[in-house]
């Protein structure tokens, strides 16, 4: 591996690697009770790393062991989020550190996460992320402001670096909606814990072992991923109301295609009980969004440039073919990928039907099971948008016992009071 990676991580990979390794065993580890899910959940999220590493440290001529690795992992990750499905009982696990700790290390690393997003150079932002997506160097960018004077006001006197108000207008803004959207996913998850598994421990828990992870640092400025799972995040946290939530499922989907099978599964989840609430928003976002891609390109060219991947990007349209480096689909037989989606299409209307009465838990890991099986069939860097589902599964390892979480007309009522998450001893 080449010094490339060094530079693009700003140390060592093996020291860095090691640091986010260490740290997270040191929090998060029961080394109480060493044969337990949640140690096996920690390693397996260091899976996916040696082929994240693999296509860092050879940009241009990625090995196809790469994205091998990249769906082997993937595939141990969706077998761990469908016999999730089994797990309906789940112990009290609590962190190695107390809640004061926990703040206090997931605020420092926010806030150093949020400085390095900002101040990152666009050259290594690009280089260090194994999703970044083929041939948008193709686009010539705008210049810094466009052709507004406003706007090169406003950008002039933004507390941003020097550096950054030199770049395109587009640039800044993806800049600042990866900031958002970053602050998004700890303040979803940390909500998620206080509200809905009644733990704010546990909330605090989820956010930091977000932050510690490798590929948040990986993907720190893919703000296509990051505002997608987001979105998805702040879904779950909004389950009790259809609407709302078929708006955030909607608009991610609309973002990124991968999301679009969430639709189908929400939808089973809110059988009989807002389900056409949740489906006619949710379709009605999508709809939208594919219409103004294609009657007003001007806006779907910012979207792109702001993260977002298009149908074409994904492989829905035989249009594109991507680069030899960027898929392991390239040079394949389009016949070999046909079967792969009409797997995840199986999958898509299984979880649909199955469970009937699904629980927030099994909805969880649902999501992100179809989340992962979307990178099986996904055209261009497949496999390498671990951001669209780590924050699902992160959510699905620290979970408690959610039996009682259904969207029953009691649960969807503001003042409804459900009992204890946790199993009675």
């Amino acid at each position: 591996m080449d010094g490339s990676l060094d530079s693009a991580l700003g140390l060592g990979w093996e020291v860095w690697l090691f640091l986010s390794v260490l740290a997270c065993l040191t929090v998060f580890f029961k080394f109480s009770r060493f044969l337990s899910v949640r140690n096996l959940d920690l390693l397996l999220l260091f899976v996916l790393v040696p082929g994240m590493l693999l296509i860092l440290g050879r940009p241009g001529n990625v090995p196809w062991t790469a994205y091998i690795w990249l769906f082997v992992g993937s595939g141990l990750w969706l077998i761990r989020c469908l016999l999730d499905l089994g797990l309906t009982r789940r112990p009290l696990l609590e962190p190695n550190l107390n809640a004061s700790g926990l703040l206090c290390l997931s605020i420092g690393l926010l806030g150093l996460m949020l400085a390095e997003t900002v101040s990152l150079p666009v050259p290594e932002g690009a280089a260090r992320n194994p999703a970044e997506p083929t041939g948008r160097e193709d686009h010539p960018p705008m210049a810094p402001g466009g052709n507004n004077p406003a706007v090169r006001t406003m950008i002039k006197h933004a507390p941003i670096p020097t550096s950054l108000k030199q770049e395109p207008t587009q640039v800044i803004a993806q800049r600042v909606l990866a900031v958002l959207a970053h602050v998004a996913l700890v303040l979803g998850l940390l909500g998620i814990g206080w509200r809905l598994f009644e733990r704010p421990i546990t909330g605090m828990a989820m956010a930091t072992c977000y932050l510690l992870l490798p590929y948040t640092r990986m993907e720190m400025v893919d703000s296509g991923q990051l505002i997608s799972a987001a979105l998805i995040v702040g879904a779950v946290f909004s389950y009790t109301r259809p609407a709302l939530a078929g708006v955030l499922i909607g608009l991610a989907a609309g973002w990124i295609p991968a999301c679009l099978g969430l639709i189908a599964l929400w939808c089973g989840f809110y059988r009989g009980r807002g389900a056409g609430r949740f489906t006619l928003v949710a379709v009605g976002v999508v709809t939208g969004c594919a219409l103004v891609a294609r009657w007003v390109p001007p806006l779907a060219e910012w979207a792109r440039a702001l993260g977002a991947r298009s149908i074409v990007e994904v492989g829905l349209l035989p249009q594109f073919e991507p680069g030899s480096a960027g898929s392991f689909w390239a040079s394949i037989d389009s016949s070999f990928r046909l079967p792969v989606l009409i797997a995840y299409l199986l999958l898509v209307i299984g979880t649909m039907f199955w469970p009937a009465e699904k629980t927030l838990a099994e909805l969880i890991a649902l999501s992100a099971a179809l989340l992962v099986a979307s990178q099986f069939w996904y055209l261009d860097k497949g496999g390498a948008m671990v951001m669209l589902y780590i924050p699902l599964a992160i959510a699905m390892m620290f979970r408690p016992t959610l039996a009682v979480r259904r969207p029953t007309a009691p649960a969807l009522s503001r003042r409804a009071k459900s009992p204890t998450l946790y199993p009675l001893p």
